[in-house]
C-alpha cells in the first residue's frame, strides 16, 4: 500500500516531493492523458471556486469520484490512481483544501511517467 496523503504540508513537509514522487510512481499504470485530464478538470473546479459560492463547487469536485471509478472500468486509469483521487478528495472540504489537492496533484504530475 502506498502512504496515506495528509494534503497539509504543515503536517507533511515532503507532500510535494518524496510523497508526490511516492505516489508518481505507484499511479505509474494510468494513461498519461488521462491523467492529464483529470488535473486539468481539478484546475478548472479550482478556478471556478475563485468566482463562484463553494456550495456550487463542492458537488463537482465530490463528483470526481464518479469519473475515476468510470475510468478504472475502461482501464484507462489506475485502481492506484484511484486510491490517490478518492484520499485527495475526500479532504476536500473549502476552497483553499482545492487548491492544496491541486498542488499535491501538480507534484505527483511532475515525477509521473506514466503509460502510453
Amino acid at each position: 500500500m502506498t502512504k496515506k496523503i495528509e494534503l497539509d504540508y504543515t503536517k507533511d513537509k515532503n507532500l510535494f516531493d518524496t510523497t508526490a514522487e511516492e505516489w508518481a510512481k505507484a499511479i505509474d499504470k494510468t494513461k498519461k492523458t488521462q491523467a492529464r485530464n483529470f488535473y486539468d478538470k481539478v484546475l478548472e473546479l479550482e478556478n471556478r471556486a475563485k468566482h463562484e459560492d463553494w456550495e456550487n463547487v463542492v458537488p463537482f469536485v465530490k463528483m470526481l469520484n464518479s469519473k475515476v471509478a468510470y475510468g478504472v472500468s475502461r482501464k484507462v486509469v489506475s485502481n492506484q490512481f484511484q486510491e490517490m483521487m478518492t484520499q485527495c478528495i475526500s479532504q476536500v472540504n473549502t476552497k483553499e483544501d482545492l487548491t492544496k489537492f491541486k498542488l499535491f496533484f501538480e507534484a505527483v504530475l511532475g515525477f509521473f511517467k506514466g503509460s502510453n
